[in-house]
């Protein structure tokens, strides 16, 4: 799973342009609110996703990341907008009219410096990402040249003391600054409507060790995708290994002649097309089996470790 559903909302995140893979989602007794984790990758850029599938009503959107408010925006609705998009995405945060900077986790620095002990009393709200989808009132859309407001906050590196808690896990920060085209947007005037979200989402974010070692992530899933990376490198070794038969010569010499029996007796060697007589070559052949052994040899010993953990769990509660 991937994604999450509230009502007609759709909310994701891509990790340089995958989706990324969501755990232990939880909705509280709001139905409006739903919560996950996601594995963080240092040094990636990352984007924020949502889609309205009617697009029913125009919506204000508020996404915060580590408590900072990093995107404010509105999707209009389809009657009177139909040709606007039912999805957008939140990559970066402007700058200025001309200038944008990307979302990246980054590894959180720490310090043995004693100038950083306040962090221990009063650490930094890292780790999560939330996005807040509200029904608006739209009082004015102008098509004009983009205009950046400033006095937001930005996130940058951050240094926490050796001793806390946060430790070992990941913030956001935005990454280098760089020059794009001024855009022509809808400029949207507006305000929130009613007195609670449409939809909340929040996607916390730690490191997939962490993750999976707080038992977030099922270590099944981790050894079930290591088989399947396991049958796709074996696919690719013999795809590989057969184009290099392929392109040997002294293979293709040897298994273009075969030898045939004359009626008189005398063997003389016929030169065939294995690819007109659907025949596989040798080296095709070594290679399939090196697959289909591989493969079950490998599929052998995941079902066989499921079955032992299997045994020992009805064992432990019998």
């Amino acid at each position: 799973m991937s994604s999450i559903n509230i009502s007609s909302f759709t909310a994701w995140i891509t990790i340089e342009g995958t989706n990324c893979p969501i755990y232990g989602l939880k909705s509280p007794t709001n139905p409006r609110d739903a919560t996950c984790w996601i594995p963080s990758q240092e040094g990636k850029k990352f984007s924020v996703n949502w889609s309205n599938k009617f697009r029913d009503r125009p919506v204000h959107a508020q996404l915060s990341i580590d408590g900072v408010v990093c995107s404010t925006h509105f999707m209009l609705d389809a009657f009177n907008y139909p040709d606007d998009a039912n999805a957008i995405g939140i990559s970066y945060a402007t700058t200025s009219d001309y200038t944008r900077r990307d979302f990246v986790f980054d590894a959180i620095r720490v310090t043995d410096d004693d100038a950083y002990l306040y962090t221990l009393d009063n650490p930094p709200a890292f780790g999560t990402i939330r996005l807040e989808l509200w029904e608006a009132n739209i009082d004015q859309i102008v098509r004009a040249p983009y205009q950046h407001r400033y006095g937001g906050e930005v996130l940058e590196s951050q240094i926490i003391h050796e001793t806390s808690k946060k430790a070992g896990a990941h913030h956001v920060k935005f990454g280098g600054e760089y020059i794009v085209p001024q855009a022509t947007v809808n400029m949207v005037s507006g305000t929130r409507k009613g007195t609670a979200a449409l939809a909340t989402f929040t996607f916390n974010y730690r490191p997939f060790d962490i993750l999976l070692a707080g038992g977030i992530i099922p270590r099944h899933t981790v050894k079930a995708e290591a088989v399947d990376e396991r049958i796709h490198d074996l696919e690719v070794r013999v795809r590989l290994g057969a184009a290099v038969a392929d392109s040997d010569p002294d293979l293709t010499h040897r298994r273009n002649w075969q030898h045939c029996v004359l009626s008189n007796g005398v063997v003389s060697p016929r030169r065939v097309s294995p690819r007109r007589t659907g025949a596989a070559t040798p080296a095709r052949e070594r290679w399939c089996r090196l697959l289909t052994s591989r493969i079950c040899s490998t599929l052998f010993s995941f079902l066989y470790h499921h079955c032992t953990v299997l045994s020992c769990s009805l064992y432990h509660i019998y």
